[in-house]
């Protein structure tokens, strides 16, 4: 096997295989790298997810090769611009030559029948609209939770589907975030489902390219959803269980609600996380008439007040959060203002856009001395 490729696109295409590659020394700590004729196929696997990078090149010889994932994209990322050979050093060396200029790597490969047989790419049972799928992700992906000994259902993204469009929901427990998408039809009409939100987090890397009038393929079967994202394939096995009923948590109705500028209440949080405890941080907002008082305090650090203009109907309180997960929900809102309702210091609040309930965003308060 021997190719040449344009140095940033190969190392733009390592990287986004090598990313689900495993961490530990084994057959899928590597990347197989499979050339025809002048197509570079580029597939990194941890078994749950697996993904494949389609990539024009010049090619010299047919063949596969599967080389360490970390080694193989620092190696080529560290070289001068231009033009890098890849190749193996003779038909039936363990070794590839990875050359541009002056500089070349010799790398060890691992066996080719070690790597994990992986079925093909399968033919798209539906699109959607790039747009609308990936902005309506990017809003929820953020709450799920990132902890895989805990609860493995809320390392996951629901999709399920409300009022015949579909609807995306995340939770790690400490928030909700629930987004409708209009117009786009649910991605299964028979049931739930529900996809790890590290798959979906390559999925939006995968489409950050793709122009606003693009679609996205996907193939559903019972046990693994494929996402075709430009040349970019995403596989991954889906997640078995059932979803917590998140519908419960969700208040009929807020007695205070707080009216104010995105990027006004985002940067005085912004403010307020310089003090803050990392390890046990807490945010205080204490909603008036006219505003909102954001304090923080760190025994250690020190403490912060601010606060900001803001339109308040109810009664005064002070209800605490954590401020990354406060800020998260706000950021993720589409528009200038945000309306934070609350109903009292213990009982989660409800974050959302002005005349918007697309997207949702629950939070649970933190209790503070």
């Amino acid at each position: 096997m021997k190719f040449k490729s344009e140095k940033d696109l190969l190392v733009e295409a390592l990287a986004a295989a090598s990313r689900v590659t495993s961490r530990t020394p084994g057959p899928t700590f590597g990347l197989l790298l499979t050339l025809t004729g002048n197509q570079l196929t580029i597939t990194g696997t941890d078994l749950e997810t697996t993904v494949r990078v389609t990539l024009d090149v010049i090619g010299i010889d047919d063949g596969a090769v599967v080389i360490p994932a970390r080694l193989l994209v620092d190696s080529t990322r560290l070289l001068d611009a231009g033009a890098v050979t890849v190749g193996l050093k003779s038909p039936d060396s363990d070794e590839v030559t990875v050359s541009l200029g002056r500089a070349a790597y010799s790398l060890r490969t691992y066996p080719l029948v070690d790597y994990p047989k992986l079925p093909a790419v399968p033919a798209p049972t539906s699109t959607l609209p790039a747009l609308d799928f990936v902005q309506g992700l990017s809003q929820v992906v953020s709450a799920a939770s990132d902890d895989l000994s805990g609860r493995p259902l809320l390392t996951g993204v629901l999709f399920t589907q409300h009022e015949g469009t579909m609807r995306l929901v995340a939770t790690d427990s400490y928030r909700l975030s629930i987004r409708d998408v209009p117009g786009v039809p649910p991605l299964s009409s028979t049931g739930d489902v529900l996809v790890p939100a590290k798959t979906l987090t390559e999925v939006l890397r995968a489409a950050s390219s793709l122009s606003v009038d693009s679609e996205i393929a996907i193939s559903l079967s019972d046990s693994e959803v494929t996402f075709l994202v430009g040349s970019v394939a995403i596989a991954s096995r889906l997640i078995d269980g059932n979803f917590p009923d998140y519908r419960q948590l969700i208040p009929a109705s807020y007695p205070n609600s707080l009216r104010v500028a995105k990027d006004t209440l985002s940067n005085s949080l912004r403010r307020a996380r310089v003090v803050a405890n990392e390890q046990n941080s807490s945010v205080k907002l204490t909603l008036r008439d006219g505003g909102a008082d954001v304090q923080s305090t760190a025994h250690d650090r020190g403490d912060v007040a601010d606060n900001v203009d803001a339109d308040f109907q109810g009664d005064e309180l002070t209800i605490a959060f954590n401020p990354k997960f406060l800020m998260e929900g706000i950021e993720a809102v589409v528009g200038d203002e945000i309306i934070l309702e609350t109903t009292d210091a213990s009982r989660p609040a409800m974050i959302h856009g002005v005349d918007d309930l697309s997207f949702r965003y629950l939070i649970m308060p933190v209790r503070v001395q």
